[in-house]
């Protein structure tokens, strides 16, 4: 299928039946607006889409949530946390660049700021379409990643995904095995940064005058999205807690922020949202009470 512009995605949206809408979709969250109830979604095509939300806003629902949801027109129910991604990439057109940052346009109409401690890409110019990926580490802080697209369709032509293992990865060369076939992919360097020989991935490609073209490479089960266990608190430390799980017994965790363990007390049944570091520490960046009624559904 033909890859469109988000212009172009926009109108052949309100042309879709509202059966066709309401059909369960995903996506992560770049932002939440909770003073006017509306989140912005980023859709398996990279693409920025706004809504307002049916029901409550759960305290979990923040940047980098894996979500589905069941949209109709503007408007979402149904809204499901399903874990967490520290990697969002998004299209967006320059409407200016200067010495002091850049404003984006994202495709729901909304402005999209990078300062410039942040934006590390110079010479973008008004009007071009560019790839923004945002990255958060295990600290939390945050980088931006921003690609000139040559195309202005911004997703490059047609849009395929292939799964495999790494053989090869060098420069801005990868080739994978699928189990059918070897696939050489032409890459940005940077999206190739921490991939390796021998790692499982997922790659987003098009096809540019023959060449397969990578233009997103992520590591699959690399720790990036986080778990969700629920248990009772047996140990509040200064940097972290310990949790008595039922059936599994005691997991222990370093807190990414000492203030989620504020009102934390031990005898409190918990929803501890969390990843495993490089060094296989696991760390919580969420402890919520637990909730009897859900993960951030709507009132019902």
């Amino acid at each position: 299928m033909r890859r469109l512009l988000p212009a172009a995605v926009a109108i052949l949206a309100l042309l879709v039946p509202a059966a066709a809408q309401a059909r369960p979709q995903k996506g992560a969250v770049l932002r939440v607006d909770r003073a006017h109830h509306k989140v912005e979604v980023v859709n398996p095509a990279h693409l920025v889409r706004s809504y307002s939300v049916v029901g409550k806003l759960s305290s979990k629902l923040r940047s980098g949530a894996l979500v589905t949801f069941k949209p109709s027109g503007k408007r979402v129910n149904g809204l499901r946390i399903n874990g967490r991604t520290r990697k969002l990439a998004f299209y967006a057109t320059v409407v200016t660049s200067a010495r002091k940052g850049a404003v984006m346009r994202l495709p729901d109409g909304l402005t999209w700021k990078i300062g410039k401690k942040l934006l590390k890409h110079r010479g973008l110019a008004p009007d071009q379409v560019v790839l923004i990926t945002m990255i958060t580490d295990s600290k939390g802080r945050v980088s931006f990643k921003v690609k000139i697209l040559k195309s202005e369709d911004p997703t490059g032509g047609e849009d395929q995904e292939a799964s495999g293992t790494v053989t090869y990865v060098s420069g801005d060369t990868l080739t994978i095995d699928t189990g059918d076939e070897d696939l050489t992919f032409v890459a940005d360097p940077d999206l190739l940064t921490d991939i390796q020989t021998g790692d499982e991935v997922d790659v987003t490609y098009y096809e540019d005058n023959g060449a397969l073209v990578a233009d997103d490479v992520s590591l699959v089960g690399d720790g990036t999205e986080d778990s969700v266990v629920t248990g009772n608190v047996s140990e509040v430390r200064d940097d972290g807690l310990t949790i008595q799980v039922d059936g599994e017994g005691p997991m222990s965790f370093t807190a990414e922020d000492p203030d989620l363990l504020q009102d934390v007390n031990v005898g409190d049944e918990v929803d501890v949202t969390y990843y495993t570091d490089d060094d296989g520490t696991l760390v919580a960046d969420d402890v919520e009470p637990t909730d009897p009624g859900g993960d951030g559904g709507p009132d019902e």
